[in-house]
């Protein structure tokens, strides 16, 4: 976010001249980016102007020193830039970091460590590719508080390519500088608009991070600062492509879905209006041109110097009162609330840190001046980074003493076992543990293994097991799973074959008739049943409904149906199939809500439908068939209320996932009714 008041060092005659409509649109797309955030929940397409006005500066500048003979010193050059860019951001960051650390729970600390790190070394939009992370889509509550520094990430790569590009081109080129650079930026602009669409059409998430797909917006900006001095316009096109392009600026995130459409195609829309306004404001014009009324008024220009600062505090303003309040969308009053807060703190690191500092790395001059700038560099990650060793080091105590305390749980007086009157005045697993449900138990199978599909992994003695099981299904077969690993991993002479893959839940069609194409979740079922065809094992297990937060739930009784699935492996194997009907959901998330106002909190519960049409004759018919259906709602959700905890245990990890331990919990009630139908299975997980 380079400020506009930045100049190529060198003489006042010689030096690009300060223009004042820069800066005023710089105001504009920051407060865009800001209010779409907080108020509609939308991205402005402001930021694609911020990096357009960078690289136009950037470049503006860079080429004029190389014009005048004043050259670029290459590492001083990156050194000044980073020194003047990151005691704002350390500040922020730290200010990010001790908000996050009041209103979060343990459990989110190692992760915002990381983010913290990412942020500071500039590498926090490849830290949002690895985590698969939907700019938008997810709530404001459980977004990373540093997510906004994925741009500032990619305009610091732009700030150590673009100089490197220059210095190799000027030394080339040194003649025909500008139109060297125009050739260079022009093959960037193509190459990278043409990956950016591409990779856009192939994972949008993905690609709105992406540096090179971002490449030709900074190669656009970069453009348009080189034809600049050629044009000659006229007063009245000068004040004609102002308006056109201030306009479209203003229209960018009402007019286009720039959270799912960028950086493809649609990002033209706000280069073109960005470019349309800094060539009017730059480019050799008439005399008597005056400039833009609004973008020079003197509010914009002002409120310019707090830009940075601001963009910098609003994103964590908004996710830590989300966190804070539960509220994704904060009403007008709210909003302002927000807006002064960041406000305030722009102000204050503008005033006290990123002036300071600048006045600092300014003085002294060759290699004085560029010793004060490294000197800065390293204090402000220093600080960030010893934050972070503080907070893990902490953090590290923390889990260790809850893990030991967590070791000791008595599962069969706790959680869905505990006496309904008995309080719990401490609730597992600590705040300083990862609240997960179970992930699928073993190890990866065998590369070599002729029934690979989906997630597979063994557990146990897989030579000539004393008894064998295949748990087979969505997420929610894994985190029920421990209900029934609980007794499992008593025996080590059992073995357990797990086929998962996300989101997929049952499907069958009759007589086992796949088509000869089938998608991922299709093929993990096809597998499986093949396997289990090949080895009869004495149980299979997976979730035999799907539940939904509105209260509706799905009985598999279409296609094949869960009773005809049932009847065909009972008849071919002799294996019992055990259907677990799928646990309530809510369209929030319990542990969060308890995090925030309590476990006991009444707002943090919410009612399941235990009784719906047709479950007693569909049991029946998966009974008639061979197989076993297993109802434990009631004991996840007694009175039909689901609460975040029970017991003194966690229950519900998000919106529908219960939770290890709780999932544990339920072991002897299982296996009560696992043992009606299969007398070898032990009643007792913790005789």
């Amino acid at each position: 976010m380079t400020s506009v008041r930045e100049r190529a060092r060198g003489s006042a005659s010689t030096a690009p001249q300060y223009i004042a409509e820069i800066q005023g649109l710089r105001t504009i797309a920051l407060l865009m980016v800001a209010a779409f955030h907080i108020w509609f929940g939308r991205v402005s397409g402001g930021v694609d102007i911020f990096l357009i006005i960078s690289a136009y500066l950037l470049t503006r500048s860079l080429t004029s020193a190389v014009e005048q003979h004043r050259g670029v010193q290459l590492v001083p050059f990156i050194l000044r830039k980073f020194a003047r860019l990151l005691p704002a951001a350390a500040a922020a960051t730290l200010l990010a970091l001790a908000g996050a650390l009041l209103l979060l729970s343990q459990r989110h600390w190692q992760d915002l460590t990381d983010q913290a790190l990412a942020a500071i070394s500039y590498t926090m939009n490849f830290w949002l590719q690895s985590n698969a992370v939907d700019y938008l889509a997810q709530a404001r509550s459980t977004a990373s508080v540093f997510q906004h520094f994925w741009s500032l990430s990619v305009q610091g790569h732009m700030f150590i390519l673009w100089p490197i590009i220059h210095v190799l081109v000027a030394l080339l080129f040194r003649a025909r500088v500008r139109q060297a650079l125009l050739v260079a930026f022009s093959v960037i602009f193509l190459a990278s608009f043409a990956w950016s669409v591409i990779s856009v059409s192939v994972d949008q998430q993905l690609a709105y991070f992406d540096t090179w797909g971002r490449l030709w917006e900074f190669a656009a900006g970069s453009i348009f600062a080189l034809i600049a001095p050629w044009l000659r316009l006229s007063t009245r096109m000068k004040h004609g492509m102002t308006w056109v392009g201030l306009a479209a600026v203003l229209a960018t995130g009402w007019l286009l879905p720039v959270e799912s459409a960028f950086p493809g195609f649609a990002a033209l829309w706000p280069v073109v209006a960005a470019g349309l306004v800094l060539l009017a404001a730059d480019a050799p014009g008439e005399p008597d041109y005056g400039g833009n009324a609004v973008l020079r008024h003197p509010v914009l220009e002002r409120a310019g110097s707090y830009m940075y600062a601001l963009y910098l505090t609003h994103w964590p303003a908004l996710v830590l009162f989300a966190a804070a309040t539960g509220i994704e969308r904060p009403d007008p009053l709210q909003g302002l609330g927000i807006l002064v807060v960041s406000g305030v703190a722009s102000v204050l690191i503008y005033h006290g840190v990123e002036q300071p500092a600048a006045r600092m790395t300014r003085s002294g001059a060759g290699r004085r001046g560029w010793l004060r700038q490294l000197v800065a560099i390293i204090v402000c990650v220093a600080l960030v980074l010893g934050s972070v060793v503080g907070i893990r080091a902490y953090l590290e105590r923390s889990v260790e003493e809850q893990a030991q305390q967590q070791t000791s749980l008595d599962l069969a007086t706790m959680g869905a076992n505990a006496d309904p009157d008995e309080v719990f005045e401490t609730v597992y697993p600590g705040e300083a543990l990862n609240a997960s449900f179970a992930q699928e138990p073993g190890e990866p199978c065998a590369e070599d293994d002729p029934y690979l599909a989906g997630i597979c992994r063994d557990w146990g003695q897989q030579v000539s097991p004393e008894r064998s099981f295949v748990i087979v299904g969505s997420s929610h077969s894994a985190a029920m799973s421990p209900a029934l690993m609980e007794v499992i991993e008593q025996h080590p002479t059992w073995h357990v074959r797990t086929y998962t893959s996300p989101g997929c839940y049952f499907h069958w069609p009759a007589d086992n008739a796949w088509p000869e194409e089938v998608g991922a979740c299709s093929s993990t079922w096809r597998t499986a049943i093949d396997y289990i065809l090949a080895t009869s094992p004495d149980v299979v297990f997976t979730i035999a409904s799907l539940t939904h937060p509105d209260g509706g739930e799905d009985l598999f009784t279409t296609g094949g149906g869960f009773a005809g699935f049932v009847d065909y492996l009972h008849e071919r194997t002799g294996t019992l199939v055990v259907g677990l009907r799928d646990n309530p959901r809510a369209d929030f998330s319990p542990l969060e809500c308890a995090e925030r106002e309590g476990y006991t909190s009444p707002g943090c519960a919410f009612r399941a439908t235990l009784r719906i049409p047709g479950l007693a004759d569909y049991a029946s018919s998966i009974e008639d068939a061979g197989g076993l259906f297993i109802d434990l709602n009631d004991r996840i959700c007694p009175g039909s209320v689901c609460t975040p905890a029970l017991g003194g245990i966690v229950t519900f990890v998000d919106n529908s996932h219960i939770g290890e331990d709780f999932a544990r919990s339920l072991a002897g009630f299982f296996a009560a009714e696992l043992h009606a139908a299969a007398r070898w299975y032990p009643t007792d997980p913790w005789g």
